[in-house]
């Protein structure tokens, strides 16, 4: 089996990765804040994710920085993702906190959040997310927050549901076939 440079740079991972990573994606740009913010699933795994967006001139201020509302849902969206892809194949979560420390405003290109779940206690996992720079990796802003975890029936969390649509493109469903 062969093997692709990771997203990050930063090892090697299978090829049927970046099939995750496009099942997954073509979910979050199905999420009107994201798609109009162009965000973008860089990397995922096992309770971490790796988003990034352009940093677009109509989200940015007066003073040229770019909204702190933006750069907030780059990080909860990311958070998020991380969480449905924890191992405990979680169906859904929801945002209980997220309290995040803006460092500066003042981005250029990209914007990069990486996060991770910390841990998981029951129905909550508490994730930290970081956002960066990510031509420099110039800290953006800081979050440490709690998400509410969704289980369904054994085989129907958000990861089993991108594993069985693997292969079958955006549409979301597979053809039947026939008989």
């Amino acid at each position: 089996m062969g093997v692709t440079q990771s997203s990050l740079g930063d090892g090697m991972v299978p090829p049927d990765h970046a099939d995750h990573i496009h099942v997954a994606q073509s979910f979050i740009t199905r999420l009107p804040f994201a798609a109009a913010l162009q965000m973008q699933l860089v990397d995922l795994g096992s309770a971490y994710a790796v988003m990034e967006m352009p940093v677009l001139s109509h989200f940015l201020g007066a003073n040229g920085r770019l909204h702190e509302g933006a750069v907030s849902a780059l990080m909860d969206t990311c958070a998020g993702t991380a969480v449905v892809a924890h191992d405990s194949r979680p169906l859904g979560t929801a945002t209980l906190d997220l309290r995040l420390d803006f460092i500066t405003a003042s981005v250029q290109g990209r914007l990069r959040a990486v996060a991770r779940c910390d841990a998981l206690c029951g129905d909550v996992t508490f994730v930290t997310v970081q956002a960066v720079e990510a031509e420099t990796g110039a800290l953006v802003a800081k979050a440490n927050g709690s998400f509410a975890v969704e289980y369904g029936a054994p085989g129907q969390g958000f990861l089993d549901v991108v594993l069985r649509h693997k292969g079958q493109g955006d549409k979301g469903q597979g053809d039947k076939g026939q008989d």
